[in-house]
């Protein structure tokens, strides 16, 4: 019999391995298929895989137990989350290595941490401090590229990533005021459904059709089956096992799993000051989430 830090530990690495993968199927889909496309069908079958978990898991009747406040709460995370989503999606589009989207979205931890001391009033630590410093230090390395100043000094989809993280961020700040008041399967469909109403209105107003290759269709399904519903269910279920700190590392971790899967599936690698900033960056994270303290009142 496991244990429950064993058992948590690889819910934990689960939902981590499940996140980093959907960035792979995504990146392979997007990489065939329109944008607009790519959207309507990857959130469509996400608000599937959703409304079946929340019929059969039963978390129907947490949802109906959710007071107005609550309710309310949930859909304010729930649009920051899909705003974020939206970003994230553009930059992966945009950027030709899904590791390097992976490792530049450890700004979203620092963004936290940076909202967290001055709207929450929360503590810091010395450990936090040298977090985000490692963390800028090598979101700076990873996107800077040489050339000319008219060029532009940071790779093309940086802004997108950095916009999305400030959006991920803004949803978690919120969340966590409110914690015990949002449900994370109707903030899951509430970020699936905004995307999915979008994306259809986007679509209609292109006359697009949804005439694309077989593979694209299979990649959407099993990439969105993954970030919509495994990432979820795993995450939330290692939490009954281990602390939040020990899962949030080992979630973090995906960014090594996402560097290994774009190295088998499309054969690429950062360059070397990538890579460097990308460990830099994981680093950061890793100090900014072992030296998180109480906020004040």
């Amino acid at each position: 019999m496991m244990n429950r830090q064993t058992k948590g530990s690889i819910l934990a690495l689960v939902a981590a391995l499940a996140l980093a993968n959907s960035f792979i199927f995504s990146k392979s889909a997007l990489n065939t298929v329109h944008f607009v496309q790519f959207g309507l069908v990857w959130f469509s079958m996400g608000l599937v895989w959703l409304i079946a978990y929340i019929f059969i898991s039963g978390d129907l009747k947490e949802i109906r137990k959710l007071n107005q406040k609550g309710h309310l709460y949930t859909f304010l995370v729930g649009l920051f989350e899909a705003l974020g989503t939206a970003f994230f999606y553009i930059a992966l589009k945009k950027v030709e290595n899904p590791a390097i989207v992976s490792f530049l979205g450890n700004a979203g931890p620092v963004f936290v941490t940076l909202f967290g001391i001055v709207l929450l009033k929360e503590i810091y630590s010395k450990l936090e401090i040298l977090g985000v410093i490692l963390a800028i230090s090598g979101i700076f390395a990873i996107s800077f590229q040489s050339g000319t100043v008219s060029d532009g000094i940071f790779m093309p989809g940086t802004e997108w990533i950095i916009l999305a993280s400030l959006m991920f961020a803004t949803g978690t700040i919120i969340g966590r005021k409110q914690i015990h008041q949002l449900s994370p399967s109707l903030l899951s469909l509430i970020r699936v459904v905004l995307l999915f109403l979008v994306f259809v209105v986007l679509f209609i107003s292109l006359d697009l059709d949804l005439k694309l290759p077989a593979k694209a269709f299979r990649d959407m399904a099993i990439g969105s089956f993954l970030e919509a519903l495994v990432t979820m269910v795993a995450a939330y279920s290692a939490l009954k096992y281990i602390q939040a700190i020990r899962m949030s590392i080992l979630v973090n971790s995906k960014s090594i799993w996402v560097l290994i899967s774009a190295f088998i599936f499309f054969k690429m690698i950062p360059e070397t000051h990538q890579l460097i900033g990308g460990f830099l960056s994981l680093a950061g994270v890793i100090l900014l989430t072992i030296g998180k303290k109480k906020y004040k009142g």
